[in-house]
This record gives structure tokens, sequence and C-alpha cells, in this order.
């Protein structure tokens, strides 16, 4: 099962939201979690990081109807997914909106931006939803992928060192993929890669661990 996050002011956008998963068939994969922009994009990513969904799917307007919300909130959502993938590169990260034109301008990657409608019953527009759905699942699945085999290796890599095998592109590989893994679980606290040397065992070690803990987090079941 596929957590995805779905963040919006309106709680009736949710229910739109939750509508579309059910009557998708993908239904079965897809564990759908809301939550509603907080006051600062901090707050939110943080909010985010603390839910560790699978991938995350955000309005862009988040401050034009204030029904459900009472507080500003001072970011829309490209400005949300351009910080979160600041922080954690490659997370499946889309925005749904109305107002296609300026988002597609603002965001950095105009395939993470998608046209609101396809929430709602339109028989034109079926081969649209069910691509989008499809679009965030292969996204998650590549995500993932690409950790576990990152992990897999350096793990190879550093056994092959351990018995003295490593040739010298073996060890500069494994500088890369240490890398790699580091931008994937949080670049605020990444080492440049031109600064980082072969001797750091413990630092490998503790990396390796951070994303073994973050794929048991990203999905623990295979999306089963």
């Amino acid at each position: 099962m596929y957590r995805i996050l779905f963040i919006d002011e309106e709680q009736e956008t949710f229910d739109y939201f939750r509508d579309y998963v059910e009557n998708s068939s993908t239904k079965d994969q897809i564990e759908v979690i809301t939550l509603f922009p907080l006051d600062s994009k901090e707050n939110t990513i943080e909010a985010i990081f603390k839910i560790n969904p699978d991938a995350v799917i955000t309005d862009f307007m988040l401050n034009d109807i204030k029904e459900d919300i009472f507080y500003n909130v001072p970011y829309n959502g490209v400005e949300l997914m351009e910080s979160l993938l600041a922080i954690r590169e490659d997370f499946p990260f889309f925005v749904l909106t109305s107002f296609d034109d300026l988002a597609v301008s603002q965001s950095d990657d105009v395939n993470k931006v998608y046209i609101k409608n396809i929430l709602h019953n339109d028989k034109e527009e079926s081969k649209a939803k069910a691509k989008f759905l499809d679009r965030v699942l292969n996204q998650i699945i590549h995500y993932k992928s690409k950790l576990q085999n990152s992990q897999k290796e350096l793990l190879e890599l550093i056994e092959l060192r351990n018995l003295g095998k490593a040739t010298i592109d073996d060890e500069e590989k494994i500088i890369k993929l240490d890398h790699f893994l580091e931008l994937s679980i949080d670049k605020r606290s990444s080492i440049p890669e031109k600064y980082k040397t072969l001797s750091n065992f413990d630092r490998l070690g503790k990396i390796l661990d951070k994303v073994d803990i973050l794929l048991k987090k990203v999905d623990n079941t295979d999306g089963k």
C-alpha cells in the first residue's frame, strides 16, 4: 500500500481526491492522507517528513479559499515542492492547478504540474486521470528502486574494499553512491562530494543506516 499525502486548503477537495482514487483501478494500492497547508512553508515540510508519505500531491493556490483554515498561507504548491526537493532530491511530488500557465512558469519541472480538473467526473478526461495516478505510482516505484539499487551497490563495493579487491574506479564509485544517498536523505546536512574521503567508515555506515530506515518508511510492503 502506497501512502499518498494530499495537501489543499479545502476539505471539499480532499473529498474529491478520495473519490477520484476510489474510482480508479489503482485504489487497492493507495492510502490517502490529507493535510491542510500550515502557516509557514517550513512547518508544512516538517509535517510532511513526520507523516513520511510515499508521494505528495498539492494544490497550487494554497491561500485561495479560506473556509476551512483561518490563517494566511504565504506560499503556493510549486514553492512548497521546490523547497522540499531542495532537501530530499527526486522525491515524488506533484502539483495540481487550475492555473496551469502560472504554475508551469514557476516550476523547474513542468512534468510535475497537472490540471486540477482530473479530479472531477468527465468521461473525456478518463485517460488523463488514469495516466496521472499511474505516473504517481511509477514515480514512487522508481524513487524506491533507485535508493534500493544504490544502497545494494554501495554495500557490495564496501565489501569488495574490505576484501582488499577494490579498484580506483570502485573507490570513486563508493564516493558517488555515498553522495547520491546522502542527497536522497537530506541535502541540508550533506557534505560536498569534492570534500569527501574514502577513509570515513563511520559516516558511510550512518548513511547506509539512514537509507535503510528511509526505505522502510517509503514502503515496507512493496506496495502490496
